[in-house]
Order: structure tokens, then sequence, then C-alpha cells
């Protein structure tokens, strides 16, 4: 009857959450998340061969092979503070170029709260299937409407905003919808998982209107509406004991198809297309003692399969040579020039006794964004590269409370602005986040 319940609940959850309750804005390794559950969070996101929580399928379906019931909830609290600075312009605009104001532009909307709940039934000592639901990954960006000369004839225009547009920036929100089944072999030793994945995302754009003259589909680049698709992929996971306290584990997500944004067919390319890439994953852990644990993963994110991402920004100079393809919305349109991320996790789990379980990690993730794509990426500047977490578990018999923080410094990339040669623009981040969950094993 319990479990009965309980999986209603989920249910009805995962409904509120795909229809848009839950803001995710997870841009720390490219536009992923740095981990998925609390615990993993506090080891710096390493997940690959330790599992410890029904956020598992985030990481490796194989983590939930024989686990014991339980539910797992939290919530997030995450603060990436962007912005970008451009040189003055040196030189009268011609046609064609887009100078940006000189000076520093920070975005708004520094605060977001972000939900995740999983649930996982142990149907014998080797076998259990669950649930989880995660924000897979999003980016927000939100500039002010700040005054700017854009008639070229040095008179700022009250509210005219970084692109002349008005206010200004994207957001893109995605989650996840995982429903697991794992299996041990081998007398316990290999685990196995598999998960379809269901994937909805939400995503809107403001303020770049003034590109129009780039888009195949003007009316729909830049007009401020929501909209909404869903996707769906597959995930296999395998982990392996390889001696008393030394594990292995792996997994592989495939590339989530989803449906176009047709609202935004005249700004991602083939008319809206805005699929999930790929990523694979390696790691080990190993017990030093009896009350400490290493881990490190290995992950590679695969932007190069998604245009409307990889397709470099200098795409768009394809227009001025004649080729109507590479307008905004066109079949090689130019995209954020994202390339793909290797991230390395390192983290480490001391037991404290009497219920106290504390962790640290250290989370490397790769710079997607090259010096020659930061004018389009001032609306995606995801180019984080270190964190540093730290957390804890506290045990009340059956009950959990656990906890993660992760600090990533100031990073910056800086280059020279797409439509307006000599100006030099620089963007940056830099993201606090506390998470808080509870957990209850039945």
């Amino acid at each position: 009857m319990e479990a009965r319940i309980i999986r209603r609940s989920l249910v009805t959850v995962a409904v509120g959450l795909a229809m848009g309750s839950a803001g995710v804005a997870n841009a720390t390794n490219g536009y992923f998340s740095h981990g998925y559950g609390t615990k993993a969070k506090g080891m710096g996101g390493v997940g690959m061969a330790i599992s410890q929580d029904a956020y598992a399928p985030g990481i490796n379906p194989a983590g939930i092979a024989g686990m014991e019931s339980r539910i797992d909830g939290s919530l997030t609290y995450f603060r990436p503070e962007r912005s970008f600075e451009a040189s003055d312009p040196h030189r009268q605009a011609q046609e064609g170029e887009f100078p940006l104001a000189g000076g520093s532009v920070d975005s708004d909307s520094n605060n977001f709260f972000i939900p995740s709940l999983a649930f996982v039934q142990q149907i014998d000592a080797d076998r259990s299937w669950g649930i989880a639901l995660l924000g897979n990954g999003g980016m927000n960006t939100d500039y002010p409407a700040i005054s700017r000369d854009c008639s070229g004839d040095g008179q700022p225009e009250s509210g005219a905003g970084v692109f002349c547009d008005g206010t200004a920036g994207v957001n893109l929100e995605q989650l996840a919808i995982i429903p697991t089944y794992a299996q041990k072999f081998a007398d316990g030793r290999v685990s196995v998982g598999f998960s379809p994945i269901i994937s909805y995302q939400r995503f809107s754009a403001e303020g770049i209107g003034s590109f129009g003259e780039w888009s195949e589909d003007p009316d729909n680049l830049s007009s401020g509406r929501t909209d909404s698709s869903w996707g769906y992929g597959a995930q296999i996971g395998v982990q392996a004991e390889l001696a008393e306290g030394a594990r292995v584990g792996a997994s592989y997500r495939s590339k989530i198809r989803a449906g176009d944004f047709d609202r935004y067919a005249g700004l991602f390319v083939n008319g809206g297309e805005f699929d999930i890439p790929s990523t694979y994953g390696l790691g080990f852990s190993v017990d030093v003692s009896p009350r400490v644990t290493l881990s490190a993963d290995y992950q590679r994110i695969r932007y190069s399969e998604i245009d409307a991402i990889a397709n470099p920004s200098a795409n768009i100079y394809g227009v001025m040579a004649g080729d109507p393809d590479s307008r905004f919305g066109g079949s090689n349109g130019p995209g954020f020039g994202w390339d793909d991320v290797d991230v390395f996790k390192f983290g480490a789990q001391i037991d404290g006794g009497n219920g106290w379980i504390w962790r640290v990690g250290y989370n490397r993730g790769e710079n997607p964004i090259s010096s020659d794509d930061v004018t389009l990426n001032i609306l995606a500047p995801a180019v984080m590269e270190d964190h540093f977490t730290f957390g804890f578990t506290r045990e009340f018999g059956q009950h959990e409370l656990n906890f993660a923080a992760m600090y990533a410094p100031r990073q910056r990339v800086r280059g020279e602005n797409l439509f307006y040669q000599g100006q030099e623009v620089e963007i940056e981040m830099r993201q606090y986040e506390l998470e808080i969950g509870y957990a209850y094993r039945f």
C-alpha cells in the first residue's frame, strides 16, 4: 500500500515538473550539472563506480541494482553570476557592422531553485527498479535594457539594450525523466542497468531581433515566447567489483532526439532543431580503509553532435558570401561554437561515525567556448572549469539528511566582436550552489 502511494505521488510530481514547475540553470560542465544527487555533488560529481542513492541513474543506471527501497528528494539553490565587458568602439560602424556598447554589463536573475526527486524499489537482493526526475541541463541570461547608441549618431537611446532590442537573454530548461531497471550478475560482482530517457525542455529568447536581417525566419527569432519539446533517448551502464573494496563503472547515454523549437525556427539550425548531446564515462572507486573511500570519474559530453550548439558563430559570414543556408535557422546557420567537453571528477568520502559521513571533491571540466565565439556566447557564457565541492550526510535510523555545496571561481574568455572588427569582448561567469536533501529508506 505504501509503495503504491509513493509511485502514484511520483507520477504526479513528474507531470508537474515536466509542465514547467521547475526552473533549471545548471551551467557548470557546459550546460550540464557537475553531478546528479546530493551525495555525488559533495564528491565532485563522481558516481560511475560508486552509487549511494536513488539519483544514481543520472550518472550510471547500474548503480541501483539490489539497492534497498528508498525515496530521495532535494532542493538546490544555484547562483550563477554572468556578465560581459566590451571595449569602446574605436571608429564609426560601417554597413553590416554591429558594435556593442563599451563597458561592463551584468546579467540579472541570479537566483534559481531546482528540485529533484528519485525513487528506488528493491525487487530482491539482486534486482531493483526506480525512477529519477533530474534537471538535465540549462542556461539563463537576462541582460537589462541599457541605454546605448544604436543609430550611429553618437546619442545614447534609453532602453535600447545590449543588442538594440531591449532586454536581452535566453532561458533553457531541461528535465530528464529516467525510469530504470538494474540487476546483479556473477554472484553480485557485476551490475548492469538500463534506462529509457524521456526529456522535456523549454526555451525562450528575447532582445536579439536586430539580427533579423541575417535570419531565415525573423518572426521566429526573438519573440520572448517560451517554446517546449519532448525528446527520447536511452542509457546503459555497468559496475563491477574488481577486488574487495575496489570497483569500476562505465555508462553511455545516447543522443536525445527532441522535437524542434518552432517558435525559434529563425534562430536554431535546421529550423529550430535542438537535440541533447550524448555522453559517456568511466570511473573507479576504492576503499583505502574501512572509513575512507576515494573515487575518480571521467566523462565526455559530445556537444559537437548538436549543430545548434556546435556550429561556429562565424558561419554567419556565409550570408555575406551569398550562401542563404548560413542564415540563422538555416542548414548551415551559426551556432554557439561549443567544442566537446572532457570532465574529470575526484571525490573522497569519510565515515565519521555516529551517523556522520563527510565528503569533499573537485571537478575539472573544459571550457567549451573559444575566443572566436564570444559574441553570441554573451547569451550563454558557460565558461566554467574548476568546481570545488563539500558535503555531508547525517543518518537517523531510516532517515537521511544530505547536504552539498559547490563553488566555481570566476572564469573568463576574451575575443573579437563577431560583427565589428577590432572591438574586444570578454564574457565571464562565477557560480555558487547549495543543495539540501532528505531520504527515507524502507
